[in-house]
């Protein structure tokens, strides 16, 4: 671990070095911006076969952060891994406000995203002006039967109105029924529901709606970390399909029942396109009179079958992991062959 110098390290990244301390590392509080060196690393080049002295001696192979990467150095974590090798770990802070597609829950199972953010003047009220913090679609409470979550908000609502801390352990004397009925006392309606106000007009909603204090916590799944987009990349070597997952910038798979839907929509070229030409296209050349696969020499020109010692072949795409498939069914003794013409396809079955 160091900071990688100009004069004698090749390959250095396009992202600045400007972070990073002697020791290759950031100091705690420092501020990061999307696509700098991270953590400075740099490898002992080998001496060239051929003997000559290079100018550079060290390759960089530091640790870049991603472009929507923004935060603070919160923490630099110097250890050893069970080989014995240094090994860092970098933690790294950043204040997020919520916005549409992060994930809130109460506590009581009632999971959910953000699907729109309003200003606060423009959300329903009541008629002490209260406006709610989260709209929650009814929909969420009858088939999960959630029930704790709607009594834990009319006890809220009595406990917040009388000014004490609710308790709320299970079988005890608290009911539905004595918090509804201390709820009358108050003078607010027994279920807790509220005459409201459209924010945008300032008419009555014609429904009264639930409204009530409930604890909801912040989960960690957040659409900042989830965010993903490829247009092109690695791929895996053995299928040459692109690869799985964010963290491996990889594609986005495309199912079985994402290709079911194109298909019922007769869009042939767009399936072409995601399953074909996105994502494993690959040429081969295959012999005209045996439909087998045949040597081709793109340096040369030069295509030759050795089955059939036939120099006539035809150009042809089809996916590498077809490709693939062929040459496992060889290994076992079964030839698929492609006819490039009727013609050939019938001698060989007459």
């Amino acid at each position: 671990f160091e900071k990688p110098s100009i004069a004698n390290c090749e390959r250095l990244k396009q992202g600045g070095y400007d972070l990073l301390d002697d020791d290759g590392l950031p100091p705690p509080g420092a501020s990061l911006q999307g696509g700098e060196v991270i953590i400075g690393k740099t490898v002992t080049l080998p001496p060239k076969p051929s003997g000559i002295q290079s100018r550079f001696d060290r390759r960089d192979v530091s640790l870049c952060s991603r472009p929507a990467e923004t935060g603070v150095v919160d923490r630099v974590m110097l250890t050893t891994n069970v080989k014995g090798q240094r090994m860092v770990k970098l933690r790294v802070r950043s204040v997020r406000l919520p916005q549409v597609g992060d994930k809130f829950a109460s506590r009581h199972g009632q999971k959910g995203t953000v699907g729109m953010l309003y200003r606060q003047e423009d959300m329903p009220f009541t008629q002490q002006g209260m406006t709610p913090d989260i709209i929650v679609n009814p929909h969420a409470i009858p088939s999960r039967m959630t029930v704790g979550h709607l009594i834990e908000c009319l006890f809220g609502k009595v406990a917040t109105f009388v000014g004490i801390e609710g308790d709320g352990t299970p079988f005890t004397d608290v009911t539905v029924h004595k918090l509804a009925v201390r709820l009358h006392a108050l003078g607010y309606q027994r279920h807790g529901n509220e005459v409201m106000y459209n924010g945008h007009t300032g008419r009555r909603l014609e429904a009264q709606v639930f409204f009530g204090p409930t604890y909801y916590q912040r989960l960690k799944h957040m659409v900042d970390d989830k965010i993903h987009s490829r247009s092109r990349g690695p791929t895996t070597m053995l299928t040459r399909q692109p690869m799985e997952g964010r963290a491996r910038d990889g594609g986005l798979r495309f199912g079985e029942m994402e290709r079911d839907c194109i298909i019922a929509h007769g869009t042939a070229n767009l399936l072409q396109e995601r399953l074909f030409l996105n994502s494993d296209a690959y040429r081969i050349h295959v012999c005209n009179k045996c439909g087998l696969m045949a040597r081709a020499d793109q340096a040369t020109g030069s295509f030759f079958c050795k089955v059939c010692e036939d120099r006539k072949v035809s150009q042809v795409y089809i996916p590498y992991a077809c490709k693939l498939m062929f040459q496992e069914l060889m290994a076992m003794q079964i030839a698929p062959r492609l006819y490039t013409s009727s013609e050939t396809a019938a001698a060989s079955l007459g």
